[in-house]
């Protein structure tokens, strides 16, 4: 009788020290394995990229849907998408300091939120003015997505991780931008604007909790003490050197895009290719090309250099354009291809520096870094008008091929030595 509890007790207690033998064993395996986020994470700030793009240019695809329901001129109407990205280019500063005091995922979360609703509201407007006034709300919380998600990826991947994984986030960023496009202009032709707007803003409300799900809590965020005192890192941004050459690099980003993507369709409309509207909406399916290519560029960039992968983009971006000066579309097809690879690749290039350039704030370091982007981006729409005038498309070849020059050329001395991750020289180092 007291043979079987013995012998129970003794495999019992052979059980218990097997399965600690294996715990200890397995211990290392699982701390080195939940040192970094996993695909999950990238699933995640891809999916926020996703969902930050995917309402900016919206309204693009809608104008003449809008133009019949408000009665008003196309000026006018410009307006739902000059609004959208002013008020995100003002706002990123400021959503980048509430990221660095509040928390990542917190203002993240938040911003999508609030977003969905504003994208939701935006259904219900009885005249322009309030479609306007959703319009500049979504603007004001895209950029509480993005630039969380930037800072996030800087802070919690390994320093030769950061290129693949925001590379990943681009791509997020150029999908979102080209389904908004293209869901908002195949809805509005079947069940109109307002329902485009409501299938849009419920996308969004998917993303909240995939996003939540997947994006680990960050284990290397230090909020500031104060949000003023992130604020105060303004200046200590403005006085890091590499930071504003890469800002100026991010406003010469976006003008080559703006300026290549709105003077191109003048340039298609005309003989000897004479494209309808309809035709012209297909320019921006060359993005999805740049999507699919961006990865790899960041994944490349971690072998070779940010610095020869920028200077490589903005070379074959370069090449892209020289194509589309032949009167051949394919040929005009092939160059807006390329271009529209370079200028994505650059732009994974910048903006996964932007975190290594700096040891804190780095939330308001992104976000002023799209304040410069999105100015570049609005510059880039007006100032080729003077080069079309006298030279046509030529012309504006010719500026959007120097304006990549002078970027490429600041990035190769600039971005020389790029600091480690998580330091600075002594000149711009920062106090927390």
């Amino acid at each position: 009788m007291t043979e079987i509890p013995i012998a129970l007790h003794r495999n019992l207690v052979n059980h218990k020290y097997f399965i600690r033998g294996c715990a200890i064993a397995l211990k290392p395996m699982r701390n080195q394995s939940s040192a970094f986020p996993g695909r999950h994470a990238q699933l995640a700030v891809t999916a926020a990229g996703m969902s930050a793009f995917i309402d900016m240019y919206v309204t693009q695809a809608l104008l003449p849907s809008l133009q019949h329901t408000f009665h008003a001129g196309m000026a006018a109407l410009s307006l739902t998408v000059t609004t959208t990205t002013l008020a995100v280019a003002f706002s990123a500063p400021f959503m980048g300091s509430l990221s660095d005091h509040y928390g990542r995922r917190t203002v993240l979360l938040t911003s999508l939120l609030c977003l969905t609703g504003c994208t939701v509201m935006g259904s219900t407007s009885g005249n322009l003015y309030w479609m306007l006034f959703w319009r500049l709300l979504q603007g004001i919380f895209i950029p509480g997505v993005f630039t969380t998600t930037v800072a996030y990826i800087g802070e919690e991947w390994p320093p030769e991780k950061v290129s693949t994984v925001t590379a990943l986030y681009v791509s997020g960023t150029v999908f979102g931008s080209f389904c908004g496009r293209f869901i908002a202009g195949v809805v509005t032709a079947d069940y109109g604007w307002r329902v485009a707007f409501l299938i849009l803003g419920m996308i969004n409300l998917i993303f909240v909790p995939i996003i939540a799900l997947a994006l680990p809590k960050p284990r290397r965020f230090q909020s500031s003490v104060h949000l003023t005192d992130s604020l105060s890192g303004f200046l200590e941004h403005l006085h890091n050197r590499r930071l504003v050459a890469t800002y100026g690099i991010g406003f010469g980003i976006l003008f080559c895009q703006v300026a290549t993507f709105t003077y191109v369709a003048f340039y298609l409309s005309d003989p000897p290719f004479a494209l309808t509207l309809h035709a012209l909406s297909f320019i921006f399916c060359v993005f999805l090309i740049g999507m699919i290519i961006t990865p790899f560029a960041g994944a490349l960039a971690a072998r070779f250099g940010h610095r020869r992968m920028f200077v490589f983009a903005m070379g074959f971006g370069g090449l892209g354009l020289l194509l589309t000066a032949w009167p051949s579309l394919p040929m005009v097809a092939a160059g807006l291809t390329f271009s529209s690879a370079g200028i994505f690749i650059a732009q994974a290039m910048a903006t996964s520096l932007i975190s290594r350039f700096t040891t804190h704030y780095r939330s308001l370091a992104v976000g002023l870094y799209v304040l410069c982007y999105y100015l570049g981006g609005s510059v880039g729409a007006i100032l080729p008008s003077l080069f079309w005038e006298r030279a046509g498309w030529d012309g504006c070849i010719a500026l959007v091929i120097l304006t990549q020059t002078v970027i490429a050329a600041i990035a190769w001395r600039t971005w020389a030595f790029p600091v480690s991750h998580g330091t600075l020289p002594s000149s711009t180092a920062v106090q927390s």
